[in-house]
């Protein structure tokens, strides 16, 4: 058994296998990937430029004129994709502290997806009303029922990809229920 400190500085028991941050990281990145392809769904469907959401992103670091490009453009592309997918292995790891070690959530019941919705809900509003205006107004080009939907998208799949992914990890609903299972099993003698 690992020993791990939580956030309120008490010694908390893990199971050896993935960590929070990892498995957050990658249920992030699997999220993110998702995100990115219902956003390309989405601008077909609006009949918007495939590649403008990556361009915008991308205007975090390169000149705003090539969101005017219509079309795909390499080096913008590449970049935006690489810091959506960047942030969303960041907010990933946000999930998996947030919801294992501050909340303790448990992996049944659908909690990792319920919780997963109204993150990605909660990640759309405080990005769209409070940081994007302030840091990169282009970004809000983006038609914004599909803005949420994406976000909405990603806070489902990064939910659901957690669960999955701290179950096989060999971590119970509250992070010691198989400890405490195994120590139930050696004291009776099974």
């Amino acid at each position: 058994m690992n020993i791990e400190t939580s956030v309120n500085g008490l010694a908390v028991g893990t199971r050896p296998g993935m960590r929070v941050e990892l498995s957050g990281a990658f249920a992030g990145l699997i999220g993110g990937v998702m995100m990115a392809i219902v956003g390309a769904a989405l601008a077909i469907a609006i009949g918007d430029d495939l590649w403008k959401a990556p361009k915008l992103i991308a205007t975090f670091v390169v000149s705003p004129d090539t969101v005017a490009t219509p079309g795909f453009l390499a080096g913008p592309v590449v970049i935006g994709s690489l810091i959506h997918l960047a942030l969303s292995t960041l907010f990933g790891i946000g999930f998996g502290i947030l919801t294992t070690r501050i909340w303790n959530m448990p992996l049944s019941y659908g909690a990792p997806m319920v919780l997963g919705f109204v993150y990605g809900l909660a990640i759309w509003l405080i990005a769209y009303f409070i940081v994007l205006p302030i840091v990169n107004p282009l970004v809000l080009e983006i038609y914004a029922p599909a803005f949420l939907i994406q976000n909405l998208t990603y806070g489902l799949t990064t939910g659901l990809a957690y669960g999955v992914l701290r179950s096989l990890s060999g971590v119970g609903q509250s992070g010691n229920e198989r400890d405490e299972r195994g120590e139930r099993r050696r004291a009776i003698g099974a």
